[in-house]
Order: C-alpha cells, then sequence, then structure tokens
C-alpha cells in the first residue's frame, strides 16, 4: 500500500519509546481539551461503575457529561481508578473528588449521579451518594438526583422474567457460531453485508442484580 510513500514511512520512528511518548502526548491534549469544556460547564451528572478485573483489583470507572450556556454536550469517559485495598463509600468518594479536583468542576453544578446500586455507592450516609450530598450541601447547592442503574433495565427485566424458550435457542446458536471460526468469520461478513446495526455477536452475559 502507498509505494510512493514507502520511504516516507520508514523514516519514521516506531521503537517502543516512541510510541509511549506519543500516546502520552495525545493523553495530554486530550485531557487537555476536556478540562477545557469542563470549565464551561453549567451543570454535569456523572455515572459510576465498579468492577473486578481478572487480577481481582476493583477498578471504578467514572463517566461524565455535561453542557455549557450554548446547549453544547459533553460526555466523556474521564478516569478509570484501581482501588486495591477497601471499596467503601468513603474510598470511592475520595477517588471520585480527585477526578472533580482534577478537572476543576464545582460540586454546586452536580445534578445527577448514576450507579451500580451497590450499597458503597447507594448508602445515604456512608455510602458515596451520601458523602457526595454532605459535600453539595456545604457548598450551596442542592442534593442531584440519583439514579440506579438505567443501562440495565432490559437486563433486569429479562434475568426476572421467565425467557427460557426464548433466551435458551438465542444463546446456544449465539455460542455454536461464536465458537467456530469459520462460521463467526461469514456470519461478521454477513451482517456487514446487510447493514446490520451491530457488527458483530455478542455473548450472552448475567448480571448480578
Amino acid at each position: 500500500m502507498c509505494p510512493e510513500n514507502v520511504d516516507l514511512f520508514s523514516a519514521i520512528s516506531l521503537s517502543a519509546n516512541t510510541v509511549a511518548r506519543r500516546v502520552e502526548h495525545i493523553e495530554r491534549n486530550i485531557k487537555s481539551q476536556l478540562k477545557d469544556k469542563a470549565s464551561k460547564f453549567v451543570c454535569f451528572s456523572v455515572a459510576l461503575d465498579e468492577s473486578i478485573d481478572v487480577s481481582d483489583t476493583s477498578q471504578l470507572l467514572l463517566f461524565i457529561r455535561g453542557i455549557n450556556a450554548n446547549f453544547e454536550i459533553t460526555e466523556e469517559l474521564v478516569s478509570v481508578h484501581s482501588m486495591h485495598g477497601t471499596t467503601t463509600g468513603i474510598d470511592i468518594f475520595r477517588e471520585v473528588e480527585k477526578s472533580v479536583a482534577e478537572y476543576n468542576l464545582e460540586w454546586k453544578k452536580l445534578k445527577c449521579i448514576t450507579t451500580d446500586g451497590g450499597r458503597n455507592m447507594c448508602g445515604t450516609k456512608k455510602g458515596l451518594v451520601g458523602q457526595i450530598n454532605k459535600v453539595i450541601e456545604n457548598s450551596g447547592g442542592l442534593k442531584p438526583l440519583v439514579l440506579h442503574c438505567i443501562l440495565h433495565q432490559q437486563a433486569l427485566c429479562g434475568k426476572h422474567l421467565d425467557l427460557s424458550s426464548v433466551l435458551d435457542p438465542v444463546i446456544s446458536t449465539v455460542n455454536y457460531i461464536r465458537s467456530h471460526g469459520l462460521k463467526h468469520r461469514q456470519f461478521r461478513d454477513f451482517l456487514e453485508e446487510m447493514n446490520a446495526e451491530f457488527p458483530d455477536l455478542p455473548y450472552y452475559t448475567s448480571i448480578r442484580f
């Protein structure tokens, strides 16, 4: 590909250190842009999820969505915090507090919190929500709206209704396609030809609620 640019490509340094530096430069640039946008937020909301990775380390993900005076909406994953010790509401709050300070956000502009529903998140006294409410009240703001797992409503419905007659054949079919490399590739090509909304088949995953 691009034979006329072979010399140009060969002159580009792609050593591990160079690539790492470029990634760091990109990260700083993106963070700078996000900080600039966050400084203009009229109000914002946060969504949090805490999960355990394969090394049994708790990973806390913090998403933010804000709007400025021109009704321009910004939505980003702003931080991923690795929590190696306890994960109490206070521990989680401290990590969230770091991100809020890093992006120069004002607590009183926080209008909504969405969590995964764990007690350490939703507790009104020692939980994350309770800690945030205290800070917002001290800053002269109003308590934010608290939502629980709006992303999982369909999954919750499917978990508690008896849909085995529908789900079992679907799960079996999906697993069969995914476990056979050739059929999986052919099915992805078929989805692409049909302009399907999703480019691939996801595995079925149960949720903990």
